[in-house]
């Protein structure tokens, strides 16, 4: 995965790209810029069905390391679903994860209304 911030503040998750650097070490550089952002992605929670139990464990400790950083820089977070609307399942946990997290989780369909809710994420976050 790669984080693309090349349009910052919008900043995308890029689930079929690769980088040298490791996810948690994206987020790290990403928080350290100290400056609000959006994540956009297209990646869903249910990609991780075959992460082994070490590594779930893993990755919850380090968001709760980064929780404080991610409420006060990221705004929120955007998943663009396609053509296929995420299920009820997905959305209970994206609520979950919202309130964990501080901050909202919008589904859309595409890029284009992605980029739409970032900004108006930002701009709310703004005043």
């Amino acid at each position: 995965m790669l984080f693309d911030d090349s349009r910052f503040p919008l900043v995308f998750l890029r689930t079929q790209t690769e980088s040298a650097i490791s996810i948690n070490e994206q987020f790290e550089q990403l928080l350290d810029k100290r400056e609000r952002f959006v994540v956009i992605t297209d990646h869903s929670p249910d990609d991780h069905e075959d992460e082994t139990q070490e590594e779930r464990k893993e990755k919850a400790l380090f968001f709760k390391r980064i929780k404080h950083r991610m409420r006060e820089f990221c705004c929120g977070m955007v998943v663009i679903e396609g053509q296929t609307s995420a299920s009820a399942v997905l959305r209970v946990a994206a609520t979950a994860a919202a309130k964990a997290f501080g901050f909202a989780i919008l589904f859309v369909s595409d890029e284009e209304q992605a980029v739409t809710k970032g900004l108006a994420l930002l701009e709310k976050h703004a005043a």
